[in-house]
């Protein structure tokens, strides 16, 4: 059995009210290695948010909560979403070092401009 990895998400905080996002997130959701993670919609009002943690902040990037405690957002927190999938998980790692981090960091912000057009 292998160990849990530390740098995988073990909470996902999502938009639901995003159609591209709830799409997205429920493809994640049917993948091996999905159950072991907790899905948060923010969009909902009686949605648990992470201490110390806005709404609106949250609503602004997808963030989620490593194994490891620490939360992290855009392309960081993909690699660690895609880390803990079993279909995912070697692009997450490969994602999740430098210089793949730094360009999935300018995709992302990239979508986050486009994402607007969706709303």
């Amino acid at each position: 059995m292998m160990k849990p990895d530390s740098r995988a998400a073990r909470i996902v905080y999502y938009d639901g009210d995003c159609p591209v996002c709830r799409r997205e997130i429920g493809w994640y959701r049917a993948m091996r290695g999905a159950g072991g993670i907790a899905w948060i919609d923010i969009a909902r009002a009686d949605a648990a948010l992470p201490e110390g943690r806005d709404r609106a902040a949250l609503l602004r990037r997808f963030t989620i909560a490593r194994r490891d405690g620490r939360l992290v957002s855009g392309a960081e927190a993909f690699a660690a979403l895609w880390r803990g999938l079993g279909p995912t998980r070697l692009l997450g790692r490969l994602v999740d070092r430098q210089p793949f981090r730094g360009l999935g960091e300018r995709l992302y912000r990239l979508f986050l401009r486009l994402r607007t057009a969706w709303r």
